[in-house]
Formats: structure tokens, C-alpha cells, sequence
């Protein structure tokens, strides 16, 4: 999503998952047992020795968690406790009008993609040749069309956002009614997102102020019948955000720069955002790359684009945990826990 350069997210979880830190009765993240596979295979160079340094510096951080990285099922009273999670979707792509269509063989690319956020607007401006002051003025993304029509048709999981420059809720108001106007009627199974990272104006009011912006926008959306989270990335979240908002709910975290793990531990999220120089069979360039930590498809529409019986498979292999740590990834990715554990048994069952 970003063109330019930030310290910002890398690794997906996917076969293991992410443990993040929050509070006792919550469900977090991260968990940076072993992702160097889904780094390779994505592309993505391991560096072991920063591996080993990332773990030894969180397990000095974080005395809950054994030398060997497992999950202390204790609750200590108001201390942040560690839990686990897996991705259900690690192939999920973020692009706008800076991949053009003509660059895009959209049945290769399709088949290669577990989903699809695409840029619907942003909030840019003109400036004036002699005062250098600017005025600002929503637009559509050029390509969102093509990308929407093109991908909704080979029946591509799709969500959007909106990069935005509100600084106050009248101002966010307007961007989301404004989404609001594209969006109706379209096959919508993923979140509508805000994305917070302006350097031009949102950085210069309070984090009081631009955290109201984003809740009134995820409000706006959230009445119309929509999923709504904030993006954002590390720096730009600690210092112009709420931990408020970013614990609201379907926060979505950009950061590169973790090699088996996201550095992010602030606050919880629901999406990462893993790598900006991801590839796609069906496109040349450089996309952004997210893992999913909830079945976004299934809670929206009530249709999971996971094949069953490959997260049934997924689960007798270990993928997700065991146990009560099981059961919390489960059922934090949005699945009947009951049920899938009986349809576990009866495959194990079948083996015997």
C-alpha cells in the first residue's frame, strides 16, 4: 500500500501463526515459533542470526513465555498474557491504480490469491503554482473498476479502502460517505478499511483528534452493515493513534520489517501486512502482501473460501495448536469450534 519507504511489516504467519500481546481475556496474535517457510516461500531471504536475536530479545521482554517460545497458559492479574494465532489467509493482496490492469493476467493472478483489497479512493489535493497552498478533494481510484469487476467475476474474496487525510470527524464523515457511494450493491466479503499514514496533515493534530476520525468512520460503516478497521503501520500507530481504536477491532498492521515475526506488539490486530515486494503468478511487479487471522469471508457472507478439508487437514497436522490453545485460534478465526473438532476426530477415526 505504502510507495514510499517505512519501517513496516514482513513475515506472514501462516503455518504456525502469531502470538501479540493484550490483556488476559483477549485473543492475540503472533506467534513466531517457525514462519522462516512462508518466508521462503514467498521469496523473502531469512536472515537466522536476526531470527535468534528477535527471539532472544522477546523472551527476555516477555518472562511468560518459555526459552522454547510455547504459550504459559496462566492469567496473571492486569499483565498481558501471550496467546496464539493462525492465519487463515496468507496470500491476500492490497492494490490500486499503481498496478495497472493492463499489467494484470487476472485469471493467473486470481488463482493465485486468497483475496483481494482494493484501493477505492483517496483524499489527494491540487496546489496552487504561486501560493503553494492546497486544496483537497476526494477522487476514485483510476483502476478500481477494472480491478473490481475483473476479480468479483472470478469470484475473488474483495474488500477496499480509502487512504485518507481526515483530521476531524466531519472530515471523516465525508470520506466515508464517499466510500459509501461506491461500495453499495457490490459483493463486499472482506473489511472496508481507513488508511491512516498522512504526513501532510493528519500528523500535525492530536491523536485525540485523528483516533475520532477513524472511529467515526468505521461508525459510519459499521451502520451500513459493514466490517471496518483502521491500517495504519508501527510508528505512525504508537505516535498519532489511540490504542483505544486499534484495540477496537479489525485493525490492520503494515510491517516489514520483522523477520520471524512482527516487531508490532503494541496492541492487537486482525491483519498484517507482511511484505510490499510480495509476488503474484499473473503480474510482473511488486504487490503488498497481508495474512488474514480471521475467516473474514465466513463472518461476512457465511461462506468460508477455505476449503474444509484442508483446515481439517490443517488441524490433524498441528498447524493449529492443540488443546485449549486449539479451541481460542478456532474459534477467534470465526469457526464452530464443536463442530470442526467432532469432523477432526471422525477424520482421525478414519485413519485408525
Amino acid at each position: 500500500m505504502k510507495k514510499i519507504s517505512k519501517i513496516i511489516v514482513l513475515g506472514v504467519a501462516l503455518m504456525i501463526g502469531t502470538p501479540c500481546l493484550a490483556h488476559a481475556d483477549e485473543i492475540v496474535k503472533y506467534d513466531p515459533t517457525n514462519l522462516d517457510q512462508i518466508l521462503v516461500k514467498n521469496g523473502i531471504k531469512v536472515d537466522e542470526s536476526k531470527v535468534k536475536a528477535r527471539r532472544d530479545e522477546l523472551v527476555k521482554k516477555n518472562p511468560d513465555l518459555k526459552p522454547d517460545l510455547k504459550v504459559v497458559e496462566e492469567v496473571k492479574e492486569n499483565k498481558p498474557v501471550v496467546y496464539p494465532k493462525t492465519a487463515v489467509y496468507s496470500n491476500v493482496v492490497d492494490i490500486s491504480e499503481h498496478q495497472k490492469p493492463s499489467s494484470i493476467n487476472y485469471d493467473k493472478f486470481a488463482a493465485d490469491i486468497d483475496g483481494a483489497i482494493l484501493r477505492s479512493s483517496i483524499t489527494t489535493f491540487k496546489e496552487d503554482e504561486e501560493t503553494k497552498e492546497k486544496s483537497y478533494y476526494l477522487r476514485r481510484d483510476f483502476t478500481v473498476d477494472t480491478h473490481y469487476n475483473n476479480l468479483n467475476n472470478r469470484n475473488v474474496p474483495i474488500g477496499f479502502y480509502h487512504y485518507s487525510r481526515a483530521t476531524n470527524e466531519e472530515e471523516a464523515t465525508k470520506e466515508a460517505n464517499f466510500v459509501l457511494d461506491y461500495i453499495r450493491g457490490k459483493n463486499v466479503s472482506l473489511p472496508i478499511y481507513i488508511d491512516i499514514e498522512d504526513n501532510l496533515r493528519q500528523s500535525k493534530v492530536s491523536r485525540e483528534s485523528l483516533s475520532k476520525a477513524a472511529e467515526t468512520f468505521i461508525n459510519i460503516m459499521e451502520r451500513n452493515g459493514y466490517v471496518s478497521g483502521v491500517y495504519s503501520y508501527p510508528y505512525f500507530a504508537k505516535k498519532h493513534l489511540t490504542k483505544e481504536i486499534r484495540n477496537r477491532g479489525n485493525f490492520w498492521i503494515a510491517d516489514y520489517a520483522g523477520i520471524g515475526f512482527t516487531g508490532y506488539t503494541d496492541t492487537d490486530f486482525d491483519i498484517w501486512q507482511y511484505a510490499h515486494k510480495g509476488r503474484v503468478n499473473g503480474y510482473a511487479g511488486n504487490i503488498d502482501k497481508n495474512a488474514l487471522y480471521k475467516d473474514y469471508p465466513l463472518i461476512i457472507k457465511g461462506k468460508s473460501r477455505k476449503d474444509y478439508n484442508k483446515l481439517i487437514q490443517e488441524i490433524i497436522d498441528g498447524h493449529w495448536s492443540t488443546g485449549k490453545e486449539r479451541e481460542k485460534r478456532l474459534k477467534y478465526a470465526g469457526y464452530d469450534y464443536n463442530k470442526i473438532q467432532k469432523d477432526v476426530t471422525r477424520r482421525m477415526n478414519l485413519k485408525k
